[in-house]
Protein backbone atom coordinates (compact mmCIF):
# COMPACT_ATOMS: atom_id res chain seq x y z
CA UNK A 1 0.00 0.00 0.00
CA UNK A 2 1.39 3.39 -1.02
CA UNK A 3 1.31 6.63 0.91
CA UNK A 4 -0.47 9.46 -0.88
CA UNK A 5 2.81 11.36 -1.16
CA UNK A 6 4.65 8.47 -2.82
CA UNK A 7 1.72 7.84 -5.16
CA UNK A 8 1.66 11.53 -6.09
CA UNK A 9 5.37 11.36 -6.88
CA UNK A 10 4.81 8.35 -9.13
CA UNK A 11 1.99 10.20 -10.89
CA UNK A 12 4.23 13.22 -11.48
CA UNK A 13 7.01 11.11 -12.97
CA UNK A 14 4.53 9.39 -15.30
CA UNK A 15 2.98 12.70 -16.37
CA UNK A 16 6.29 14.38 -17.18
CA UNK A 17 7.57 11.29 -18.99
CA UNK A 18 4.56 10.75 -21.23
CA UNK A 19 4.26 14.48 -22.00
CA UNK A 20 7.69 14.33 -23.64
CA UNK A 21 6.81 11.41 -25.93
CA UNK A 22 5.14 13.38 -28.73
CA UNK A 23 7.93 15.97 -28.78
CA UNK A 24 10.63 13.31 -29.03
CA UNK A 25 8.74 11.63 -31.87
CA UNK A 26 8.60 14.84 -33.91
CA UNK A 27 12.25 15.65 -33.14
CA UNK A 28 13.30 12.38 -34.78
CA UNK A 29 11.86 13.48 -38.15
CA UNK A 30 11.25 9.77 -38.74
CA UNK A 31 7.89 8.15 -39.62
CA UNK A 32 5.70 7.37 -36.63
CA UNK A 33 5.80 3.62 -37.26
CA UNK A 34 9.61 3.75 -37.25
CA UNK A 35 9.63 5.64 -33.95
CA UNK A 36 7.31 3.00 -32.52
CA UNK A 37 9.64 0.18 -33.52
CA UNK A 38 12.86 1.73 -32.22
CA UNK A 39 11.22 2.88 -28.99
CA UNK A 40 10.27 -0.73 -28.28
CA UNK A 41 13.51 -2.20 -29.62
CA UNK A 42 15.67 -0.17 -27.24
CA UNK A 43 13.25 -0.89 -24.39
CA UNK A 44 13.83 -4.61 -24.97
CA UNK A 45 17.59 -4.06 -25.12
CA UNK A 46 17.54 -2.31 -21.73
CA UNK A 47 15.18 -4.88 -20.15
CA UNK A 48 16.95 -8.05 -21.33
CA UNK A 49 19.79 -7.96 -18.75
CA UNK A 50 17.23 -7.55 -15.96
CA UNK A 51 15.23 -10.54 -17.19
CA UNK A 52 18.37 -12.67 -17.49
CA UNK A 53 19.43 -11.78 -13.95
CA UNK A 54 15.99 -12.60 -12.57
CA UNK A 55 15.95 -15.97 -14.39
CA UNK A 56 12.19 -15.93 -14.39
CA UNK A 57 10.16 -18.25 -16.58
CA UNK A 58 6.75 -16.78 -15.72
CA UNK A 59 4.84 -16.11 -18.90
CA UNK A 60 1.22 -15.57 -19.86
CA UNK A 61 -0.20 -15.79 -23.36
CA UNK A 62 -2.28 -12.66 -22.77
CA UNK A 63 0.96 -10.68 -22.59
CA UNK A 64 1.44 -11.30 -26.30
CA UNK A 65 -2.04 -10.02 -27.06
CA UNK A 66 -1.44 -6.97 -24.89
CA UNK A 67 1.76 -6.33 -26.86
CA UNK A 68 -0.08 -6.40 -30.18
CA UNK A 69 -2.46 -3.73 -28.92
CA UNK A 70 0.43 -1.66 -27.53
CA UNK A 71 2.43 -1.85 -30.75
CA UNK A 72 -0.51 -0.79 -32.90
CA UNK A 73 -1.36 1.94 -30.38
CA UNK A 74 2.12 3.41 -30.83
CA UNK A 75 1.99 3.14 -34.63
CA UNK A 76 -1.34 4.89 -35.10
CA UNK A 77 -0.78 7.55 -32.45
CA UNK A 78 2.73 8.44 -33.63
CA UNK A 79 1.54 8.62 -37.22
CA UNK A 80 -1.22 11.03 -36.14
CA UNK A 81 1.37 13.39 -34.64
CA UNK A 82 2.52 14.22 -38.17
CA UNK A 83 -1.06 14.82 -39.34
CA UNK A 84 -2.72 16.92 -36.62
CA UNK A 85 -1.47 19.27 -33.85
CA UNK A 86 0.22 17.62 -30.88
CA UNK A 87 -2.33 18.99 -28.42
CA UNK A 88 -5.30 17.51 -30.30
CA UNK A 89 -3.53 14.23 -31.04
CA UNK A 90 -2.58 13.65 -27.40
CA UNK A 91 -6.03 14.72 -26.21
CA UNK A 92 -7.77 12.21 -28.48
CA UNK A 93 -5.38 9.40 -27.61
CA UNK A 94 -5.96 9.83 -23.87
CA UNK A 95 -9.69 9.19 -24.27
CA UNK A 96 -9.01 5.60 -23.21
CA UNK A 97 -10.59 6.14 -19.74
CA UNK A 98 -13.92 6.24 -21.65
CA UNK A 99 -13.39 2.72 -22.95
CA UNK A 100 -11.89 1.48 -19.68
CA UNK A 101 -15.14 2.32 -17.90
CA UNK A 102 -16.91 -0.34 -19.93
CA UNK A 103 -14.09 -2.87 -19.64
CA UNK A 104 -13.89 -2.36 -15.87
CA UNK A 105 -17.66 -2.81 -15.63
CA UNK A 106 -17.70 -6.01 -17.70
CA UNK A 107 -14.48 -7.66 -16.54
CA UNK A 108 -14.03 -6.37 -12.99
CA UNK A 109 -17.69 -5.85 -12.06
CA UNK A 110 -17.14 -2.20 -11.13
CA UNK A 111 -19.97 0.33 -11.07
CA UNK A 112 -20.35 3.34 -13.33
CA UNK A 113 -21.54 6.46 -11.51
CA UNK A 114 -23.96 9.08 -12.83
CA UNK A 115 -21.23 11.69 -13.13
CA UNK A 116 -19.23 9.28 -15.27
CA UNK A 117 -22.22 8.77 -17.56
CA UNK A 118 -22.49 12.55 -17.90
CA UNK A 119 -18.78 12.69 -18.71
CA UNK A 120 -19.17 10.00 -21.37
CA UNK A 121 -22.03 11.87 -23.07
CA UNK A 122 -20.14 15.18 -23.06
CA UNK A 123 -17.02 13.42 -24.31
CA UNK A 124 -18.87 11.74 -27.17
CA UNK A 125 -20.36 15.07 -28.26
CA UNK A 126 -16.99 16.79 -27.97
CA UNK A 127 -15.11 14.20 -30.01
CA UNK A 128 -17.86 14.23 -32.66
CA UNK A 129 -17.42 17.99 -33.08
CA UNK A 130 -13.92 17.43 -34.46
CA UNK A 131 -15.56 15.90 -37.52
CA UNK A 132 -17.71 18.97 -38.28
CA UNK A 133 -16.58 20.62 -41.54
CA UNK A 134 -16.76 24.08 -39.94
CA UNK A 135 -14.31 22.99 -37.25
CA UNK A 136 -12.17 20.45 -39.06
CA UNK A 137 -11.63 22.23 -42.38
CA UNK A 138 -7.89 22.44 -41.65
CA UNK A 139 -7.65 19.15 -39.72
CA UNK A 140 -6.63 15.86 -41.28
CA UNK A 141 -9.58 13.68 -40.31
CA UNK A 142 -7.52 10.56 -40.91
CA UNK A 143 -5.13 11.83 -38.24
CA UNK A 144 -8.08 12.44 -35.89
CA UNK A 145 -9.31 8.88 -36.50
CA UNK A 146 -5.82 7.46 -36.00
CA UNK A 147 -5.51 9.16 -32.61
CA UNK A 148 -8.95 7.98 -31.48
CA UNK A 149 -8.24 4.42 -32.60
CA UNK A 150 -4.92 4.53 -30.79
CA UNK A 151 -6.79 5.50 -27.62
CA UNK A 152 -9.06 2.46 -27.97
CA UNK A 153 -6.05 0.18 -28.46
CA UNK A 154 -4.44 1.67 -25.36
CA UNK A 155 -7.53 0.84 -23.30
CA UNK A 156 -7.26 -2.83 -24.36
CA UNK A 157 -3.56 -2.84 -23.47
CA UNK A 158 -4.15 -1.34 -20.00
CA UNK A 159 -7.11 -3.62 -19.28
CA UNK A 160 -5.11 -6.77 -20.00
CA UNK A 161 -2.25 -5.33 -17.97
CA UNK A 162 -4.47 -4.78 -14.97
CA UNK A 163 -5.89 -8.30 -15.21
CA UNK A 164 -2.46 -9.93 -15.40
CA UNK A 165 -0.90 -7.75 -12.72
CA UNK A 166 -3.72 -7.61 -10.15
CA UNK A 167 -5.74 -10.78 -10.78
CA UNK A 168 -3.19 -13.29 -12.09
CA UNK A 169 -0.38 -11.79 -10.01
CA UNK A 170 2.34 -11.67 -12.67
CA UNK A 171 5.39 -9.62 -11.68
CA UNK A 172 6.19 -6.31 -13.35
CA UNK A 173 9.12 -7.42 -15.49
CA UNK A 174 7.54 -10.80 -16.23
CA UNK A 175 4.61 -8.87 -17.71
CA UNK A 176 6.29 -5.96 -19.50
CA UNK A 177 9.07 -7.95 -21.17
CA UNK A 178 6.91 -10.31 -23.28
CA UNK A 179 4.43 -7.48 -23.80
CA UNK A 180 7.08 -5.08 -25.13
CA UNK A 181 8.65 -7.88 -27.16
CA UNK A 182 5.31 -8.69 -28.77
CA UNK A 183 4.74 -4.97 -29.41
CA UNK A 184 8.15 -4.66 -31.04
CA UNK A 185 7.45 -7.62 -33.34
CA UNK A 186 4.08 -6.08 -34.19
CA UNK A 187 5.64 -2.75 -35.18
CA UNK A 188 8.41 -4.53 -37.10
CA UNK A 189 5.81 -6.50 -39.04
CA UNK A 190 3.86 -3.32 -39.78
CA UNK A 191 6.93 -1.54 -41.15
CA UNK A 192 7.98 -4.52 -43.25
CA UNK A 193 4.48 -4.90 -44.71
CA UNK A 194 4.50 -1.26 -45.81
CA UNK A 195 8.19 -1.30 -46.87
CA UNK A 196 9.15 1.47 -44.45
CA UNK A 197 12.88 2.15 -44.11
CA UNK A 198 13.95 1.29 -40.55
CA UNK A 199 17.68 1.90 -40.72
CA UNK A 200 18.81 4.95 -42.67
CA UNK A 201 18.62 7.70 -40.06
CA UNK A 202 21.11 10.08 -38.48
CA UNK A 203 22.93 9.56 -35.19
CA UNK A 204 20.83 12.35 -33.65
CA UNK A 205 17.67 10.55 -34.68
CA UNK A 206 18.87 7.35 -33.01
CA UNK A 207 19.59 9.34 -29.87
CA UNK A 208 15.97 10.46 -29.84
CA UNK A 209 14.88 6.83 -30.37
CA UNK A 210 16.85 5.87 -27.25
CA UNK A 211 15.33 8.76 -25.29
CA UNK A 212 11.87 7.52 -26.31
CA UNK A 213 12.71 4.23 -24.62
CA UNK A 214 14.28 5.75 -21.52
CA UNK A 215 11.80 8.53 -20.75
CA UNK A 216 8.19 7.85 -21.87
CA UNK A 217 8.64 4.06 -22.04
CA UNK A 218 10.21 3.45 -18.64
CA UNK A 219 9.17 6.59 -16.78
CA UNK A 220 5.71 6.39 -18.35
CA UNK A 221 4.44 2.98 -19.48
CA UNK A 222 6.58 0.77 -17.26
CA UNK A 223 5.79 2.77 -14.14
CA UNK A 224 2.09 2.74 -15.08
CA UNK A 225 2.27 -1.05 -15.44
CA UNK A 226 3.85 -1.23 -12.00
CA UNK A 227 0.97 0.76 -10.52
CA UNK A 228 -1.67 -1.37 -12.26
CA UNK A 229 -1.29 -3.98 -9.54
CA UNK A 230 -2.32 -1.47 -6.90
CA UNK A 231 -4.97 0.86 -8.35
CA UNK A 232 -7.83 0.75 -10.87
CA UNK A 233 -7.20 0.92 -14.60
CA UNK A 234 -9.18 4.15 -14.93
CA UNK A 235 -7.15 5.72 -12.13
CA UNK A 236 -3.86 4.81 -13.77
CA UNK A 237 -4.87 5.89 -17.26
CA UNK A 238 -6.29 9.13 -15.87
CA UNK A 239 -2.76 10.27 -15.05
CA UNK A 240 -2.45 10.92 -18.76
CA UNK A 241 -5.14 13.62 -18.63
CA UNK A 242 -2.40 16.14 -18.05
CA UNK A 243 -0.48 14.91 -21.10
CA UNK A 244 -2.30 17.07 -23.69
CA UNK A 245 -1.58 20.18 -21.64
CA UNK A 246 2.07 19.34 -21.04
CA UNK A 247 2.64 18.14 -24.60
CA UNK A 248 0.75 21.14 -26.02
CA UNK A 249 2.96 23.57 -24.10
CA UNK A 250 6.10 21.75 -25.24
CA UNK A 251 4.82 21.69 -28.85
CA UNK A 252 4.39 25.46 -28.72
CA UNK A 253 7.90 25.92 -27.31
CA UNK A 254 9.63 23.53 -29.71
CA UNK A 255 7.53 23.86 -32.86
CA UNK A 256 5.43 26.99 -32.33
CA UNK A 257 2.26 24.90 -32.70
CA UNK A 258 -1.02 26.62 -31.91
CA UNK A 259 -4.70 25.76 -32.40
CA UNK A 260 -7.69 27.97 -33.16
CA UNK A 261 -10.16 29.34 -30.63
CA UNK A 262 -13.00 26.96 -31.52
CA UNK A 263 -10.75 23.89 -31.51
CA UNK A 264 -9.51 24.97 -28.09
CA UNK A 265 -13.09 25.20 -26.78
CA UNK A 266 -13.93 21.73 -28.08
CA UNK A 267 -10.68 20.39 -26.61
CA UNK A 268 -11.53 21.88 -23.22
CA UNK A 269 -14.94 20.23 -23.50
CA UNK A 270 -13.38 16.81 -24.14
CA UNK A 271 -10.80 17.30 -21.38
CA UNK A 272 -13.56 18.30 -18.93
CA UNK A 273 -15.52 15.17 -19.82
CA UNK A 274 -12.46 13.05 -19.09
CA UNK A 275 -12.05 14.71 -15.70
CA UNK A 276 -15.71 13.92 -14.93
CA UNK A 277 -15.15 10.28 -15.79
CA UNK A 278 -12.09 10.09 -13.56
CA UNK A 279 -13.63 12.16 -10.76
CA UNK A 280 -16.49 9.70 -10.51
CA UNK A 281 -14.23 6.84 -9.55
CA UNK A 282 -12.44 6.47 -6.23
CA UNK A 283 -8.94 5.09 -6.02
CA UNK A 284 -8.47 1.64 -4.51
CA UNK A 285 -5.28 0.34 -2.98
CA UNK A 286 -4.09 -3.21 -2.55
Amino acid sequence: MFSKYLLSLYYLVVLVSISMASILVLLTNAPGSVCAFWRLFFSIVFLTPIILLRRSSVFHIYSLLSGVFLGLHFVFWMESLYMIPVFISTLLVVTYPFYNLFFDKILFRENISLIQVVGLVIGFIGVSLYYLPSLSYDLDLLGVSYALFAGFLASLYFTIGRYLRSRVGIGLFEYVYPTYLSAMITTLTYNLLYSVDLLNYSVITYMYFILLALIPMFGGHTLMNYLLKHVKTTTITSIALGEPIGAGILAYIFFNQTIGYYKLLVSVMVLTSLFLVVYGEKETYS
